[in-house]
């Protein structure tokens, strides 16, 4: 670590002792880094422009170029330390030195890079994928080094650390570019099943964007205190899903009313013992803390 140091503090004096000896140079230095600048910002638009044109996949793009603006300007340091005099093996030992330390205390930082190259390479998602990544449910925008970006459906950009989404499972709805919703209906006991599952299947049948293979179904799904429940079971592609569940959750429930057929809610029945008066037993149940005093008096007694 001494030698490292000492390397280092033999590069910067050369730095120095390059400048004090040649304001002109140092000048001229200054123009070939702004002149290296617009250079590498063209060649990246040239790049970018010839990746997005190809075949590679649009969420390898921002990577890509990420990747190479780094090259290009690591080499454009490395070129004016070199025109300045700087002995580069000295600056390469510094510059090591220096990622090593930087990668010691940055771990995670590093893991996160790695883990953003897995996911370019691998593609357990792409952009405009909807995906439930690392705690957070939104649309791929952005694959970079360090972390992937998503807009929620709410219209919020969360920026998700790559470590953090290859630490836990990976959902991606876009996955078959189709997806199956379940639309659940529950109806009373004493309701035609049959004549509902046919009200179902022809609700769904009609729908435009619902699609004929795999067929819509209907199924038994549950059997509750006071309800079957009926499950209509159909696919839709990606970009019709919610407007499928949508239409279908109102269609469906119109279409059941219409047809007489009762949809049932929570209710409670209280049947009462001979001699009991009822308005008694609805004092009692509207205010138990008063008729538990009553209880404890005549326990006293």
């Amino acid at each position: 670590m001494d030698e490292q140091l000492a390397q280092m503090g033999d590069t910067i004096k050369a730095i120095g002792d390059a400048f004090r000896s040649s304001g002109l140079k140092a000048i001229s230095v200054i123009l070939i880094f702004y002149i290296g600048v617009l250079i590498i910002r063209s060649v990246l638009r040239m790049v970018k422009a010839g990746i997005v044109n190809s075949t590679v996949d649009n969420s390898l793009v921002t990577f890509i170029v990420n990747i190479i603006r780094f090259c290009l300007y690591l080499a454009l340091i490395l070129v004016c330390l070199s025109y300045l005099g700087v002995a580069l093996s000295g600056v390469l030992s510094a510059v090591m030195a220096l990622l090593l330390a930087i990668g010691l205390s940055l771990q995670n930082m590093i893991a996160s890079v790695a883990y953003g190259f897995m996911i370019a390479t691998t593609h357990p998602f792409r952009v405009d994928d909807y995906v439930e990544a690392g705690g957070t449910a939104g649309t791929v925008k952005e694959i970079n080094l360090l972390h992937t970006v998503l807009i929620t459906p709410d219209g919020r950009k969360v920026y998700v650390p790559n470590s953090a989404i290859f630490a836990n499972p990976i959902l991606n709805n876009n996955g078959i570019g189709r997806r199956r919703m379940d639309i659940t209906v529950s109806v009373d006991y004493a309701s035609d099943n049959e004549k509902v599952r046919e009200i179902l299947l022809d609700v769904a049948r009609k729908h435009p964007l619902v699609l004929d293979v795999p067929e819509p179904q209907d199924r038994w799904n549950a059997q509750g205190e006071s309800a079957i429940t009926h499950t209509l079971r159909v696919w839709a592609l990606n970009s019709d899903y919610w407007t499928v569940n949508w239409d279908l959750n109102e269609q469906v429930t119109v279409a059941i009313q219409n047809a007489g057929i009762e949809i049932p809610f929570p209710q409670l029945t209280l049947s009462y013992r001979p001699g009991e008066n009822p308005a008694q037993v609805r004092s009692f149940k509207n205010n138990p803390v008063h008729n538990t005093e009553n209880e404890n008096e005549e326990d006293d007694r």
